[in-house]
């Protein structure tokens, strides 16, 4: 199995490393990249934090404050031409990665690839809860310490991502979390992903719940307010949670594009698959089999009716 040990072997120590989250990222992104650059000090190697876009998570924020985690914008980072960056949580050529100064050294992720990673380091593990499980793996095999903070971010990610153990669960997460839960600061964690919502945000749940169309177990809702990847999540997750609902998309407008947050129980309509097929041509996205998401530039964006009918044909029902 993959580990730290072989991630340092590529690495020429000469040279800044840096550390990738995807962009506008979420507590798993975070916490793998903070995890992975925690174990990189331990080992002698000094790495610098950054993720494309911007936080839009008010609780992902408020941890990163709590447990101190040094990461920033990659706008408010100075990256060197030949620095080598290890990405996270996502993978190379995906919309949501911004292309940084640099050498792409490594990629560490549990989300579906349309191919192999051209680059010297690569650990994919589709069938992992989060990716935060993959570094938790990382700190066992390497018989490093994990300190309360590290595992207090990476309990964070992994319950985000699983939907609190309840989606894309594996043994070895359930390892991750029985371990984490020991080690970690859970009771500020659990106040933080709970209180993850404001008043402000229930316009956008009256708007959605007036504006979906439903075929058969097939949930489309369009959202036309302004609101946070992480809201655009929690909609998805509160429409799969109706028992006649079996997949789940969310559409909503930013400037430049239009984003989607995907939800699926069904194994065979894997988030990952689905996506690809209904916007191929047209934008881009990933995920893994339960949950996933994408974008559409504005100028390729088939209209709601268009990119529904996109997204049933993509599952076979027209």
């Amino acid at each position: 199995m993959k580990g730290i040990q072989e991630l340092i072997s590529h690495i020429d120590r000469s040279r800044d490393v840096v550390i990738q989250a995807h962009d506008f990222p979420d507590h798993d992104a975070v916490a793998s990249a903070y995890a992975l650059s925690s174990l990189l000090e331990i080992n002698g190697v000094s790495s610098i934090l950054c993720y494309g876009g911007e936080i839009q998570s008010n609780s992902l924020s408020e941890a990163i404050k709590l447990l101190q985690i040094p990461i920033a914008a990659s706008s408010a980072v100075e990256i060197r031409k030949n620095a080598q960056i290890v990405v996270v949580d996502g993978f190379l050529g995906n919309s949501n990665i911004a292309g940084l100064p640099g050498e792409v050294l490594g990629v560490i992720d549990h989300h579906s690839p349309p191919s192999d990673p051209d680059c010297k380091y690569w650990d994919i593990r589709e069938h992992y809860g989060s990716c935060s499980t993959i570094l938790y793996e990382y700190y066992k095999i390497s018989k490093n310490e994990l300190s309360r903070s590290v595992a207090t971010a990476l309990l964070m990610g992994l319950m985000m991502d699983t939907g609190f153990m309840t989606r894309g669960v594996s043994p070895v997460d359930l390892e991750a979390f029985s371990v984490l839960f020991k080690l970690a600061d859970w009771q500020s964690g659990a106040r933080l992903l709970k209180n993850s919502l404001s008043l402000n945000d229930l316009a956008v749940f009256r708007e959605a719940i007036n504006s979906c169309i439903v075929a058969d177990d097939f949930c489309f809702v369009p959202i036309q307010k302004e609101c946070t990847p992480e809201v655009m999540a929690l909609v998805a997750d509160f429409f799969l949670g109706l028992r006649e609902v079996h997949f789940v998309v969310v559409l909503e407008p930013e400037r430049d594009e239009y984003r989607l947050s995907v939800r699926s129980e069904d194994l065979f309509r894997p988030c990952d698959v689905i996506i690809r097929r209904a916007l191929d041509g047209v934008g881009a996205g990933g995920g893994h089999v339960h949950m996933g998401g994408g974008s559409i530039p504005r100028d390729l964006f088939p209209g709601e009716e268009g990119l529904r009918k996109r997204f049933l044909v993509a599952m076979g029902k027209e």
